[in-house]
């Protein structure tokens, strides 16, 4: 089993390696996913609880599925 901090970690290492592969500071992850920067840097540090709203906007902001979130 696994607990809510292993998987807010490993979503957060995920948005990271996405948004490195885009060659985007958080500034721009920040602005496309119209969250904010300091949110968007506590998701990829898995510091914060997601809503399923903002892993939806995530994957729509990387065109992807919510479940590859989650591979």
């Amino acid at each position: 089993m696994q607990d809510a901090t292993t998987v807010r970690k490993e979503i957060g290492r995920r948005v990271r390696q996405l948004r490195e592969t885009r060659k985007w500071p958080q500034e721009e992850l920040a602005h496309q996913s119209s969250l904010a920067r300091s949110f968007t840097g506590a998701i990829e540090r898995g510091e914060k609880d997601l809503r399923l709203t903002t892993l939806v906007k995530l994957a729509n902001t990387f065109k992807i599925p919510v479940s590859q979130f989650l591979k």
